[in-house]
């Protein structure tokens, strides 16, 4: 392996920056002891807006918390409590860390997930799938469990790569925390006829169906009136992108009535995943010493932490992980993007309970 070589030409910043602000306004992984709500290249360096780093944090929060309001109130329908402020926030908001896919070209928060750990869950009293699951068995594996939710991406880029870029972030942040499991509820809103429960559940692999000693109950089963038999609408592409990753669903659907779906429990072992992940998404890995992996990729396209790009990375339409890295050619890895369904531009790319 060989250090980036300085002749190679600089570019402008990275349009698509994905970073972790947690509840005390620190970078989740590279913990600063300053308090500073950074991106690890120091995008968000503290005092870089003229204000205090705790502003920034706050100002960014609140700034996904109108996204998804937008996304889950204004156009799913959600009846949130929150709707007087335009902003879609609850207790979990307080606790959770908040990773955020940041466009800066137009300055403006694209895409979203929260992401509460089992340490964050414990001050809480609860994962939020608590609140719609008994999920005595699950807790009981051994090892440590993320839960994901409020997922979504602004409808003015939907189809892009805002949504690879944020699995990417998601995913490395995973399994450098070492959890051994991604937890939360997969969101399915009704067709024209309803909830057509037995028809979505027939179309899930069998491989995608936990063990019964894995089953949750709902606390809020489907309501009958609200079933139907068939649905043209099947199963979202996200949802089907997460069972290529090896995701389960655990039992039965719980009814939200608030956001006007029914919430299935996923749980992802993230042994699993991880195969995948080192397969497709670290063939550009960048050591934390900024050591470029030589010809791993066969396309000069990683990048340093500086953000210096190697000579022809277009920077478009590829994959991006939590530290800018672009993951080059990973268009066609079967990651979490919509391209193999053809309403999915369309679609709305959110998940309320837990972002699956």
């Amino acid at each position: 392996m060989k250090k980036i070589a300085p002749a190679i030409p600089a570019k402008p910043a990275k349009r698509l920056e994905c970073f972790v602000i947690s509840r005390d306004g620190v970078y989740a992984e590279n913990l600063s002891g300053t308090g500073s709500a950074i991106s690890r290249d120091g995008v968000y360096a503290a005092g870089q807006s003229g204000t205090s780093s705790e502003t920034n944090s706050e100002k960014l929060i609140k700034e996904a918390q109108a996204l998804r309001f937008r996304v889950f109130a204004k156009e799913m329908g959600a009846k949130l409590k929150t709707e007087s402020e335009g902003l879609d926030y609850d207790e979990v908001d307080s606790y959770c860390d908040h990773l955020i896919v940041y466009d800066n070209v137009n300055k403006k928060i694209v895409g979203y997930t929260r992401l509460l750990n089992q340490d964050q869950a414990e001050k809480l009293g609860r994962f939020y799938s608590q609140s719609e699951f008994h999920l005595d068995q699950v807790l009981t594996l051994p090892g440590r469990f993320l839960e994901i939710g409020r997922t979504c991406v602004d409808p003015d880029y939907r189809g892009s790569a805002v949504l690879t870029t944020l699995w990417s972030a998601l995913v490395q942040y995973a399994l450098e925390g070492q959890f051994n499991y991604l937890i939360g509820c997969a969101s399915i809103t009704p067709g024209p006829n309803g909830f057509a429960i037995n028809e979505v559940y027939r179309n899930i692999d069998i491989k995608n169906i936990a063990p019964s000693s894995l089953h949750v109950s709902p606390s809020i089963k489907v309501p009958h009136e609200l079933r139907c038999e068939r649905d043209e609408s099947g199963i979202p592409p996200l949802l089907k992108a997460y069972f290529r990753f090896g995701a389960m669903v655990c039992g039965e659907p719980c009814w939200d009535k608030d956001f006007n779906c029914m919430d299935l429990f996923m749980l992802l072992p993230l042994d699993q995943l991880q195969a995948r992940y080192s397969k497709h998404y670290m063939r550009n890995y960048i050591s934390r010493d900024g050591v470029y992996a030589e010809n791993l990729s066969g396309t000069g396209s990683a990048i340093a932490r500086d953000g210096v790009y190697a000579a022809g990375q277009s920077g478009t339409g590829v994959a991006i992980s939590r530290d800018g890295v672009y993951a080059a050619g990973q268009s066609g890895i079967g990651a979490v993007t919509d391209r193999d369904d053809a309403h999915a531009a369309s679609m709305p790319e959110a998940m309320h309970g837990a972002g699956w």
